[in-house]
């Protein structure tokens, strides 16, 4: 394994490193027990080389000759250890290096967009979608809720492979291909939907796409994470920054196409470490109180931040292939294992961790959380709760006052209370008026206040009747008012 699983050697299999199938059936059986919907992650764009199916084709059998991306190259005079060929073009892998990989005994070229061990599979084979149906069937059949199709963007790539991109990217990601294929693949997915509360979802993850594009996932009803907070939140991004975020993100969207934000993923530094350890509960808070699907990264719901790891004690090929500049692209820093208590191995593992857990484990972690009040944990799970109301299960958001520091609006619903939702983005503390439109009363309940995730005081109470003319904030605070 190279890539944490991303190299899939099976796509019906369980690597023993992980477990089991007869482990599968009991998660997915607790799972239904407690009212849980599980989703796979799945790997349409590539499989490991050492796949059955990767070395059938790399020795041309049958079908599987062209289940891959192959080329004979041209020609090189000074490549000896390529059979006098060279790469069909420019085309670069994610990480670093060329895209294209010599193979010995096919005597030709293979396409990567990400390692070597990774080669892409041939989307417009027939076979291999059909290949790849085969697998949406078996866990579809395990009982699973949907898929997360992992680099979706890449399943495709431009007919000619003699063409350059010349550092564009635009000839190996979001071509149109990608939709057609998804389609395809949700109404296969429906026919397993028995009913409302039983739909099967098709999720891509689609970084770096237009709202063009995220509206052509929409129209074949799929559903394109929007990874704006996680692309454009940074310390420089206060108030306005954030409400121009999402209103972008929500913008055209048609009445049946239901919104999602991102904050945090494994592909970036953790919120904490992203943003400052004192505005955990604040983002929190704008995650869950947003309109559409809410998803959040494990540990962001107790403030995890970033471990460092030596060079040896990295894992992430994405880092590691820069050797001494490793700490600039690895992606393990937020990969830590998850922080249930102050056990040993901070309760995640009685064995050896892939990677070793914070040194912070013994003061951050689940059980510590539970048992104070306004940890940021004990937070996450009253937005958890509030944010099934009516008020909040629907597209409308309309924004108040919004300044450096201050973001507010207001989730409402015909025939609900409403409710403002006030945060201070900013560096300093603030005061807001919100009074006016699209309110204009001047008081309202408190139903739920956070102050820093540092300090976790704020300076307002649960069932406070407070004043809308002079709502006073500290930096990091966030406030939420009943009308």
């Amino acid at each position: 394994m190279r890539d944490f699983g991303y190299d899939v050697q099976n796509y019906t299999q369980v690597d023993p490193l992980f477990g089991t199938m007869d482990d599968f059936d009991v998660l997915m059986k607790e799972a239904k027990n407690r009212g849980l919907r599980v989703l796979v992650d799945f790997v349409p764009n590539h499989t490991s080389n050492e796949s059955s199916w990767f070395n059938n084709s790399r020795h041309s059998i049958g079908k599987y000759r062209d289940y891959y991306i192959w080329d004979d190259g041209v020609n090189c005079s000074t490549c000896p250890d390529t059979n006098f060929k060279r790469p069909p073009n420019d085309w670069k892998s994610a990480f670093r290096g060329s895209a294209w990989t010599y193979d010995d005994n096919r005597k030709k070229f293979y396409y990567h967009a990400y390692l070597d061990s990774q080669p892409d599979l041939n989307a417009s084979n027939p076979d291999v979608r059909q290949e790849l149906k085969n697998v949406l069937r078996f866990w579809l059949e395990k009982g699973v809720d949907g898929f997360r199709g992992d680099a979706i963007r890449k399943l495709f790539e431009f007919e000619d492979v003699h063409r350059n991109e010349n550092g564009v990217l635009n000839l190996t990601r979001n071509l149109p291909g990608v939709y057609p294929v998804m389609r395809e693949w949700k109404h296969f997915l429906d026919k397993y939907s028995h009913g409302k509360g039983q739909e099967k979802i098709l999720i891509a993850e689609s970084y770096g796409i237009t709202n063009e594009m995220r509206d052509a996932y929409y129209e074949v009803d799929s559903i394109p994470f929007n990874f704006a907070f996680v692309q454009k939140l940074n310390p420089s991004c206060k108030a306005r920054c954030i409400k121009q975020i999402i209103e972008t993100s929500l913008d055209g969207l048609k009445e049946e196409w239901w919104p999602n934000f991102v904050l945090g993923s494994h592909d970036v530094s953790r919120i904490a470490s992203r943003m400052g350890d004192s505005f955990v509960n604040v983002l929190n808070i704008l995650l869950l109180t947003v309109p559409g699907t809410p998803t959040t990264y494990y540990g962001e719901e107790i403030g995890m931040k970033d471990t460092f790891y030596t060079y040896s004690e990295s894992r992430d090929p994405a880092g590691l292939n820069y050797k001494e500049d490793y700490l600039k692209y690895s992606r393990d820093p937020g990969r830590s294992p998850m922080q249930w208590d102050s056990s040993t191995n901070a309760g995640f593992s009685n064995g050896t961790p892939w990677l070793h857990v914070n040194l912070n484990y013994p003061v951050l972690n689940v059980e510590e959380q539970l048992s104070k009040e306004t940890s940021t944990l004990n937070i996450y799970k009253s937005l958890a709760k509030l944010r099934q109301l009516p008020s909040f299960t629907n597209k409308n958001i309309i924004f108040s006052t919004v300044n450096d520091d201050i973001i507010s609006y207001v989730r409402s619903e015909s025939g609900h209370p409403k409710y403002l939702v006030v945060l201070n983005v900013g560096s300093r503390d603030s005061v807001v008026d919100c009074r006016g439109p699209p309110l204009g009363v001047s008081s309202a309940q408190v139903v739920l206040a956070a102050g820093s995730s540092l300090l976790g005081i704020s300076s307002y109470r649960m069932g406070d009747i407070a004043d809308l003319q002079a709502i006073r904030l500290k930096y990091a605070e966030g406030v939420i008012f009943k009308i």
